[in-house]
C-alpha cells in the first residue's frame, strides 16, 4: 500500500533530498523509495519544480472573484489568461481554475453540455 501525502510534505522531502540540484527522474525515484506511488511522486515533483504556492493565502468569495475578473475584463480574455491573472493575485492554480469556471458559467460564457 502506498502512502498518502500532501504537497507541503513532498516539498520538505524533496528539499531534504536537495532535489533542485538533481534531475526530475532522480527526484521521482527518491519519493518512490519512500513508498509513494509513481503517480504521486511524478505529480509532486512536477509541482515542486514548477514552484509557486501550493495553498491559497486567502479564500476567494463570489464578490471578490467577480470584482477581480470584472476589473481584468475577463469576458474578453481566454480562460488561461484569467487563471494566470488570479494566480498573480495570490490564488493557487486550482482556486483560480475553479473561480474562472464559475465566473464564466455565471456569465453564460460556457455552453451547457447535454449528456
Amino acid at each position: 500500500m502506498t502512502k498518502r501525502g500532501n504537497q507541503d510534505e513532498y516539498n520538505k522531502l524533496l528539499d531534504l533530498f536537495n532535489a533542485k540540484t538533481k534531475s526530475k527522474s532522480e527526484s521521482v525515484l527518491h519519493l518512490m523509495r519512500l513508498d509513494f506511488s509513481y503517480e504521486q511522486a511524478k505529480n509532486a515533483v512536477h509541482v515542486y519544480f514548477k514552484g509557486g504556492e501550493t495553498r491559497a493565502t486567502f479564500r476567494l468569495s463570489r464578490d471578490e472573484r467577480e470584482k477581480l475578473l470584472d476589473d481584468f475584463d475577463a469576458t474578453r480574455k481566454t480562460p488561461n489568461e484569467c487563471v494566470n491573472y488570479l494566480r498573480g493575485r495570490g490564488c493557487t492554480y486550482n482556486q483560480a481554475k475553479s473561480a474562472v469556471y464559475k465566473y464564466r458559467q455565471e456569465r453564460g460564457l460556457i455552453r451547457k453540455q447535454n449528456v
